[in-house]
This record gives structure tokens, C-alpha cells and sequence, in this order.
């Protein structure tokens, strides 16, 4: 049997940094088989203002910014080279990025104004290699959300599950109170991280192929 046919488990763990502080996309990485050190970039990008930058340009920009940040961390303090993973996630409104909320009010006006619509969702990656060679990339889901259950939507503002999100909720979360959305799309790029899309990619670079 070889490494095609085995259970992911039987496999052994690829190890790579994860730049990011998600529980969302270290789970993700662990069940692709991979062992995730995390090391979170300490850029607060619910801070930063993309301007006129389209949304599908931010998310991998965010991403590549992250991981160079990582990179020039570890560098710094003598730390082993290792493979980096970067992602970030935004929304799309009529041509608007709508990043991770800063407080209560911003969430509730940023779900509201996603209710009864449809928005696009951009993940982007950057996977950085201990000699500099990077990886960058994008995906890309659409998501309707109708018309949203208020008093389920004031406990979920009033618990702070907004916090940390892109557009302010993460979709299983969501689906699982109840809420009426529909995904177009790999739900893991909603996520955060389309795992099935990057894994082989991963691997690929591990391994040095082109």
C-alpha cells in the first residue's frame, strides 16, 4: 500500500506554521494531515482600510503581508526555517470589502447589510518557503443570506460571536442556529481556508515540485 491508498491517519504530519490565530483553519490543516504550529502575525487587519483595492486583490495581499511578517519574526529570533501559511478572508458588497468588525455596532450594521442579498467571499493564501519561494492564491464562494431571525441575531451580536470574522459570522455557525443562508462554492473558502484546493498545494511545495 502505498502513501495514494493509505488512510490520511496512517500518514505522517507535514509540519508548516500557520500565521494565523483561527481555531477554524488549524482544524482544517489537522485534518488534512498536517501539524500546525501556530504563530499568529501580530497585524490587527480589522485596523486596516483597503481603500479602493478590489476585494479579490486584498485577501491574498493580507495574506502575503502576514507571512512575511511571520517569516521576518522567526528569522529575528533564531528560529528553525519552516513553510508558512497565510490566509485571509473578506467579504464582497457591490464592490465593497468588508473585513472583521471592530465592535457590536459595526457587526450589526455589516450582518444587516448582508441580509436579503448575496456577497461574495474571497480566501487568500500565501504559502511561503524557508528559501523565500512563495505561493499565492485565491478562492472565491457566494453566499445569500435572507432575511435573519432578530432575536436570535441580538443574542448572537450581544455573545460577541461576530468577533474575529469576516462579515461578522462564520458559516457553520450560522446554518447551525438556523439562519437562511446558501453557499455557491466550497464552504471551507467561507471558512477560511479551502483545504481540499490548498493541501495538494502544500505538499507540492514541500516536496519542491514546481
Amino acid at each position: 500500500m502505498d502513501s495514494r491508498t493509505r488512510p490520511l491517519s496512517a500518514l505522517p504530519r507535514q509540519r508548516i506554521v500557520l500565521a494565523s490565530g483561527s481555531p477554524r483553519r488549524s482544524r482544517l490543516l489537522e485534518e488534512a494531515g498536517f501539524a500546525a504550529e501556530v504563530e499568529p502575525a501580530d497585524i490587527d487587519d480589522a485596523a486596516i482600510r483597503t481603500g479602493r483595492v478590489q476585494a479579490r486583490d486584498v485577501a491574498p495581499a493580507l495574506a502575503h503581508l502576514k507571512a512575511r511578517r511571520v517569516a521576518e519574526r522567526r528569522g529575528q529570533r533564531g528560529a528553525e526555517p519552516a513553510w508558512i501559511l497565510a490566509a485571509d478572508t473578506v467579504c464582497e458588497r457591490d464592490g465593497e470589502v468588508l473585513g472583521k468588525p471592530q465592535d457590536e455596532d459595526e457587526a450589526r450594521s455589516m450582518i444587516s447589510s448582508l441580509a436579503g442579498r448575496g456577497h461574495g467571499v474571497i480566501t487568500g493564501w500565501c504559502l511561503l518557503g524557508p528559501d523565500g519561494d512563495r505561493r499565492i492564491g485565491r478562492d472565491v464562494a457566494w453566499i445569500e443570506i435572507g432575511d435573519l431571525p432578530t432575536g436570535d441575531f441580538e443574542r448572537f451580536l450581544a455573545d460577541g460571536l461576530w468577533r474575529g470574522k469576516a462579515g461578522g459570522y462564520n458559516l457553520p455557525e450560522v446554518l447551525a442556529r438556523g439562519w437562511p443562508v446558501r453557499c455557491e462554492g466550497d464552504p471551507q473558502t467561507v471558512v477560511g481556508l479551502p483545504i481540499a484546493r490548498l493541501a495538494p498545494l502544500i505538499r507540492a511545495g514541500m516536496r519542491g515540485d514546481a
